[in-house]
């Protein structure tokens, strides 16, 4: 196996095509718009969609804000700690536990009220503020023996394409270290574990990310004679999300794999941008004590730019080599864009005077229609067949799915008492699962002030591919999370 020399030579030479980050899974990742809320909200579970003034309740249905009888200041704030388990689905012994805890500004705002004189009009008020509307953060680690290597991916996406045209991030990498070769010269590349394919190889991966979704808004509302509220905003979304992964494979003490000792990849990914979206709401009361809302929610256009670099290293012994090449990419930039689906939701919210309130809502989304935009910023028609294949990939692996929320509310004097229940369907295709959360929450009101406590049990699978193959098993890892969050907000009428 005399591979150093061609590796030495062609370290410098691969072609620094950007680094597929910009995957279906990714996609689905960016386009996540599940608002924390305020405490009130959240103890509710989520369910104030229909209800009307809550500042949170305005980032689903504009239409809220018309139902606000005073202008008002809050900031909530939000204590995260998560367990996890993970194994490989086709080694569920090998288990591997964690934790990691989040501290968030969920939401910070203003709303202006006013009611025009000598009208039917009862309100109509105007709010700015932020909402966070995904939280990135996560940590995972797992470890087990699986068939199948990354370096089945790598042989995949480089094949037919010549050793200077690989990309330089991930398949160029593996060819400089000789984690996969062509001896032949015809561009169909080979690797160490062809030679045992039924081998299972010891895997362990950290994956850290942090960051998250915030979108800055400006939204009007009123309310007609206290029988129709309508609502619009406009959105600004800010993307800010890290990501890093260590992944390491290695043969065992038996040798399974000819000349193979061990690997270790790391990638480094930071995403930004910013986007924009429109939602729009009405509520309408055929009676005093029923409220009915429907909301609809523009596709998101997000323009983002990913920093990027990863290194390999990858060791094997042979007659004229023992130990690690070593290679590392170019600190690398690409900019595109992504639609993220459109939604709508509708509710219903039964009133019991001041005693309190019943209500449920439900939210229609279509993840299968997120779509990657390459051509931005002067890309041209370069990476068209790489961005057809990624949306491709997006419709064949998403669906719609739902999101169900429902609870109530117990006024006794100036305290609240609150519960409720959400469940969020699985996006995947042939996945109809749902993931439960549990919500319980207490207030305290006074005319000018109030205080919200909220505490949110949320119970999650999750499957994750370290990487992606179709001629090998795919190496599926199977995590169950565990999220525990504790919110409070705190406002101010005025």
């Amino acid at each position: 196996m005399k591979r150093i020399i061609q590796y030495i030579i062609l370290v410098f030479s691969v072609s620094p095509l950007p680094l597929l980050a910009q995957t279906a899974t990714e996609a689905y990742r960016l386009s996540i718009s599940d608002p924390v809320g305020t405490a009130r909200n959240l103890g509710v579970g989520n369910s104030m969609f229909a209800i009307g003034p809550d500042f949170s309740a305005i980032g689903s249905n504009p239409a809220g804000l018309g139902g606000y009888g005073k202008s008002e200041f809050l900031v909530t704030s939000s204590f995260t700690t998560s367990t996890y388990s993970s194994a490989f689905r086709d080694d569920r012994l090998n288990e591997t536990n964690g934790y990691f805890d989040k501290f968030t500004l969920p939401n910070i705002g203003v709303i202006f009220y006013t009611r025009p004189q000598h009208s039917k009009w009862n309100s109509s008020n105007w709010s700015i503020g932020m909402n966070r509307t995904s939280d990135y953060c996560k940590e995972l680690r797992y470890t087990g023996n699986t068939l199948g290597s990354m370096t089945d991916s790598w042989k995949e996406n480089a094949a037919g394409i010549s050793p200077d045209n690989l990309n330089g991030f991930e398949e160029g990498l593996a060819y400089t270290t000789g984690a996969i070769y062509d001896f032949e010269n015809d561009n169909i590349y080979e690797t160490d574990y062809n030679l045992n394919p039924e081998y299972a190889l010891r895997k362990y991966e950290s994956v850290f990310i942090e960051g998250g979704k915030d979108e800055l808004f400006f939204a009007y509302g009123a309310d007609y004679d206290q029988k129709i509220l309508f609502g619009f905003s406009l959105g600004m979304p800010f993307v800010n999300s890290t990501q890093s992964r260590y992944y390491n494979e290695d043969d065992g003490i038996d040798n399974g794999v000819p000349y193979f000792n061990s690997l270790e990849y790391y990638s480094f990914i930071h995403t930004s941008g910013y986007g924009w979206n429109g939602k729009f709401g009405i509520i309408i009361k055929p009676v005093k004590q029923v409220n009915i809302a429907v909301a609809f929610h523009t596709p998101t256009k997000l323009f983002l730019i990913d920093h990027y670099n990863t290194t390999l290293s990858y060791d094997y012994t042979d007659d004229e080599h023992n130990g690690q090449i070593f290679s590392g990419s170019p600190y690398g930039t690409f900019n595109y864009a992504l639609r993220t689906p459109w939604s709508g939701t509708a509710g219903i919210g039964i009133i019991a005077g001041k005693s309190g309130f019943i209500s449920a809502c439900a939210k229609f989304t279509e993840y299968s229609s997120m779509r990657y935009d390459y051509s931005v910023n002067g890309n041209g028609h370069y990476y068209d067949q790489i961005e057809h294949d990624v949306n491709d990939d997006i419709t064949h692996k998403y669906n719609s799915a739902l999101q169900l929320n429902m609870g109530g509310e117990i006024v006794i004097d100036k305290l609240r008492f609150r519960g409720g229940a959400s469940m969020q369907q699985s996006p995947y295709r042939n996945d109809q699962t749902f993931n439960p959360s549990y919500h319980a929450g207490f207030g305290y009101r006074e005319d000018h002030y109030y205080i919200d406590l909220a505490y949110v049990l949320t119970k999650q699978e999750d499957g994750y591919l370290p990487y992606e193959t179709n001629d090998a098993p795919p190496p599926l890892v199977v995590t169950d999370f565990y999220h525990h969050r504790i919110t409070a907000t705190l406002g101010f009428k005025f």
